[in-house]
C-alpha cells in the first residue's frame, strides 16, 4: 500500500509493506516543505499494517509539532 498526502502542510509518501520477522513496516518520506526537511525518512514497525501506518503518522506529526 502506498499513499501520498499532506501532514501539517508537508507532502509525505507513506508505504506499508510486510517485513519478515518484524510483522509490518511503514515508511514515510517528506517530499516537500522547507529545504532542510526534504528527504526525511520515518519508519514504524507493528503487528498489522493499520497499526504501523497509525504509528508512522503519529511520529511524523509529533516531529513537526
Amino acid at each position: 500500500m502506498r499513499t501520498a498526502e499532506r501532514i501539517k502542510g508537508r507532502v509525505v509518501e507513506i508505504e506499508v509493506g510486510e517485513a519478515a520477522g518484524f510483522g509490518w513496516v511503514a515508511a514515510g518520506l517528506v517530499l516537500e516543505g522547507f529545504p532542510h526537511e526534504k528527504g526525511i525518512l520515518f519508519e514504524a514497525k507493528a503487528q498489522d499494517p493499520i497499526e504501523a501506518e497509525t504509528q508512522l503518522r503519529a511520529e511524523i506529526e509529533a516531529f513537526f509539532a
